[in-house]
């Protein structure tokens, strides 16, 4: 059967219609329907944490399965997701990825944490309508789910039929099942989650295998935003972009202390306040990036480690940091409690540790004294100047800084409920102080957001929003180096790359362990046409980051293209793929990178999966934000040499 991608154009199909009826369109499709066993239970006893964990598998599992095998997301339905391919084979060996990995996932947590998963599939004709599809085919889908073993698979015989020698799966025939709504019996097969562990691991594809392979790996899609105008500024045409520029911030070498601050622990039976700890830690990481001397791992690289506990000596193997800081926070209506520790990762010895026990006022204070104390333990010789800029700006109203954690939580979820939810929360802590500056960074990234991820009709208009409101911040607070880094994004998407480059650089000075700011960097002086700027930038993300964007990436192995560093390129975006197999660009760019490093059959062949899996690729508007004519014609000639 063919892709979906191939099939887009072919399927609309007219079904008899009386005269003046509009006309109905079908189509055949394998439908795939999953929600989560116990869901109103799990939420019930702890409602954030569920969520929070639901949109982690939606976001870094659920959703890139589906596409990396051919797939479309229908609709999501609060714990329910519904999807559809052109191939009953591709539905499967999606079905059996995600329930694979969600195993490993669920391995380390307590039972009533854990998130299973049922999925039922079905092959079917069904109803297409705007872009959601109905019918009998997708009832019976339902349906199997419904009848499906917590952490395992349900097809209906049609599906068995396509798979059963294709795939090297034996599944169990649960006989003949009378569903609801649905008048002759459904014969039902299944697969039980031990027959799913115990499969080949022929669909653990991108994202998915780097779990298999070490669940310390996985990436938390925490800063979806970064740089996502990257990508984006592709298909622009014909902008006039200003002179090269060799700056690109202040370089970290070895005799810098390399530190990473794991994502602070709630005690608690609920865990209710996670999103207080995660902003705290946060804000220590934000503040402890200021320091000249410090080399600090983003809040991307470390939150893998979140609820887990790790010895300091693997941490320092996996993030290469000689310097690990970890926290609890036990957070009460009358008393706040946090601990903190430092322990050097080499001999594994305990530097320093401290407990603080304050009024919830007190919170900015403990804050602070954490960032001295951390700073004191490691001898690092800071200004008085310095000291002062690591203290953040609190604001009048501790309620405004709770709202503004929470929104900031919410943001790092990327979906689009989240982002209207904390739309609401920055408004409302803007409203209670309106001095104080991360209220209006937040409402400017719940504009930024809208636009990058297609949220909203009148982008134009949010972009302004987004402008407006990080000028509004800097006006409050100059040496806030997250407003700079948010003004200089918003000046990428209006073509600006003089503006952007001096906010970015401005973002950077003032926190110079700022992988955000670094990585936006990244396509601005690649349009700039400074490629080793660009190289600087990139490789500093991937310094403080580990698990870099994909836009960053993709970046980066442009440059390394346009270097004449074809093997760096190849090592950079094979890796990018791996993790994220449906991202046009990286696929585009490995193809010339194997071309110009003389790897010509392999040039060809993935320059074959490129026309076969994104047939939309816009091959003549490819690279036109390139400023230099030189770098357009040696981009052009090593995509011609890859055959595309």
């Amino acid at each position: 059967m063919a892709k979906l991608t191939d099939r887009v154009g072919l399927w609309p199909r007219l079904s008899s219609a009386r005269l003046g009826e509009k006309p109905v369109l079908r189509r055949l499709a394998a439908i795939l329907a999953a929600d989560v066993a116990g869901y109103s239970r799990l939420m019930g006893a702890d409602e954030l944490g569920t969520h929070r964990l639901l949109m982690a598998h939606r976001s870094e599992l659920i959703d890139p399965a589906v596409a990396a095998h051919h797939g479309r997301i229908v609709k999501t339905t609060g714990d329910g997701v519904l999807a559809e391919f052109a191939s009953a084979v591709d539905a499967v060996a999606c079905a059996i990825a995600i329930q694979r990995v969600l195993a490993l996932r669920n391995d380390p947590l307590p039972e009533n944490k854990r998130l299973q998963f049922r999925i039922g599939i079905n092959v079917g004709d069904v109803i297409i309508e705007a872009d959601d599809i109905f019918g009998d085919g997708v009832n019976v889908a339902a349906r199997l789910e419904g009848l499906c073993e917590p952490g395992g698979l349900c097809i209906s015989r049609a599906v068995r039929d396509q798979v059963r020698d294709k795939l090297p799966m034996v599944f169990d025939d649960l006989g003949e099942q009378t569903v609801k709504n649905i008048a002759r019996p459904v014969r039902a097969f299944g697969l039980t989650p031990q027959a799913i562990g115990a499969a080949p691991d022929f669909g653990s594809t991108g994202p998915h295998r780097s779990i298999v392979r070490g669940r310390h790996r996985i990436a938390a899609a925490l800063l979806g935003l970064i740089a996502t105008a990257g990508a984006a500024a592709w298909w622009i045409v014909g902008i006039p972009l200003p002179a090269p520029s060799r700056v690109v911030g202040p370089a970290r070498t070895a005799a810098h202390a390399s530190i990473a601050v794991l994502p602070f622990d709630t005690l608690g039976a609920n865990g209710s306040n996670d999103y207080f700890a995660d902003g705290l830690t946060e804000d220590i990481i934000s503040a402890l990036g200021r320091f000249r001397d410090l080399s600090i791992m983003s809040l991307g690289a470390v939150f893998a480690y979140k609820g887990k506990h790790p010895p300091p000596a693997e941490v320092g193997r996996d993030l290469k940091v000689r310097y690990v800081v970890e926290g609890f926070i036990r957070r009460g209506p009358e008393r706040s409690q946090v601990s903190v520790s430092l322990t050097d990762t080499n001999p594994g010895a305990l530097l320093w540790s401290e407990k603080y026990e304050s009024e919830p006022k007190e919170i900015f204070g403990i804050q602070d004294q954490i960032t001295r104390q951390i700073t004191g333990a490691l001898a690092v010789r800071v200004t008085s100047l310095e000291l002062a800029r690591s203290a953040a700006k609190p604001p009048s109203s501790l309620e405004a800084y709770d709202l503004v954690l929470r929104g900031r939580d919410l943001l790092h979820r990327l979906v689009r409920s989240g982002n209207a939810e904390a739309r609401t929360l920055f408004e409302r802590a803007i409203e209670i102080d309106p001095g104080y500056a991360p209220g209006y960074i937040g409402l400017g990234r719940v504009n930024l957001n809208s636009v990058t991820q297609g949220w909203t009709q009148f982008p134009g208009e949010a972009l302004e929003r987004a402008r407006s409101l990080a000028r509004k911040a800097i006006e409050l607070d100059n040496s806030n180096a997250a407003a700079h880094a948010l003004l200089g994004n918003v000046a990428v998407h209006f073509a600006d790359y003089d503006r952007a480059l001096d906010e970015l650089k401005r973002a950077t000075d003032l926190n110079g362990s700022d992988a955000e700011s670094y990585a936006v960097l990244v396509p601005v002086l690649l349009y700039r046409g400074d490629i080793a700027g660009a190289i600087a930038a990139g490789e500093l993300v991937e310094r403080f980051q580990p698990n870099a964007p994909v836009s960053t990436e993709f970046n980066l192995g442009l440059a390394y293209v346009l270097a004449d560093r074809a093997a760096d390129a190849v090592r950079v975006l094979e890796r990018s793929i791996e993790q994220n197999p449906a991202h046009m660009y990286s696929n585009v760019m490995l193809a010339a990178a194997y071309a110009v490093a003389g790897r010509q059959q392999e040039a060809e062949r993935q320059a074959d999966r490129v026309r076969q899996h994104f047939p939309t690729f816009p091959r003549e508007t490819f690279g036109s934000a390139l400023r230099d004519f030189d770098l357009r014609t040696k981009l052009d000639q090593a995509l011609e040499k890859a055959g595309l």
